[in-house]
């Protein structure tokens, strides 16, 4: 009973050690080039970098609780981090008005509740530019009076200007189109006071599909990598199934043999024994 024990410890022993090479294979085939991201900021980097023929996967981030991370191969890291730089991703997150209030001084001054007030306006409208697709980034500076009940005369004009970033030659809002959004979120801010620049960026030239990618020693084409990386990881199951099969088996011979053995030395000591007890005695 001790040695059967000891047989079966040493088989459930023998599967999580054959589970290891694929383990390491798989933690070999990505490596991480951004984490602690939004889902809207993982998907924009998975779709620029799907745009520069790098494969990337969005997962979520072990580290940081609710958010995500992209995935790439060990090979496209370079590439991944250049095409991300290039685009300027991630993109810093503009403060808008629910991050600015109750902040700063126990009693704030109302020049700086304005100020604050402000620069949340500029952050919100900042935030809704760049959700349009083909912005890549986008800046608004709010120029708005702070309110004096002392002062005499008119208030001064509110006056905004705006600087949008986006892919292509053509942007995607018109010029009037930004104006509206910024004058209806403003208050007292007229269309034509709204100045807009337009910042245009060359389109990222597609990459061919038969570029090379390595798993591990073998080179391959960019479009058979998942494949190759699949049935890898599937002979890799396949060996250790056979190889756990192979020490069932083996065991089992061991212990018929063993079996046999142990009946046959039974069956010898006992014909001994019949015989010593007819034998006639001197």
């Amino acid at each position: 009973m001790a040695r059967a024990g000891t047989q079966a410890q040493s088989r459930s022993a023998f599967v999580p050690l054959l589970a290891l090479p694929l383990l390491a294979f798989l933690a070999a085939c990505g490596v991480p080039v951004a984490g602690g991201l939004d889902e809207a900021d993982a998907n924009r980097i998975v779709v620029a970098l799907d745009h520069a023929a790098i494969d990337a996967t969005k997962e979520s981030d072990p580290v940081v609780e609710g958010k995500f991370r992209v995935m790439v191969t060990r090979d496209d890291a370079a590439r991944a981090l250049g095409t991300m730089r290039s685009e300027d991703l991630p993109r810093p997150h503009a403060t808008g008005v629910m991050d600015t209030v109750d902040k700063g001084a126990l009693v704030p001054s109302a020049a700086q509740e304005h100020a604050e007030l402000v620069a949340g306006m500029a952050g919100d409208l900042a935030r809704t530019l760049e959700g349009v697709d083909g912005v890549l980034a986008a800046r608004v500076h709010l120029n708005i009076a702070t309110p004096d009940p002392l002062r005499f005369g008119p208030t001064p004009k509110t006056t905004a200007s705006v600087l949008l970033e986006h892919r292509g030659v053509t942007p995607p809002l018109t010029e009037t189109a930004v104006a509206r959004l910024v004058a209806g979120g403003v208050p007292d801010l007229a269309l034509a006071d709204v100045a807009v620049v337009f910042v245009p960026r060359a389109a990222l030239p597609i990459a061919t599909e038969s570029e090379l990618r390595h798993v591990g020693p073998i080179a391959v084409a960019r479009g058979s990598m998942r494949l190759l990386q699949a049935a890898l990881a599937g002979l890799t199951l396949l060996v250790a199934a056979l190889a756990g099969v192979a020490l069932v088996v083996y065991t089992r011979l061991r212990r018929a043999r063993q079996d046999i053995l142990e009946a046959r030395e039974d069956e010898t000591a006992g014909a001994g024994r019949r015989l010593a007890a007819t034998s006639p005695r001197g």
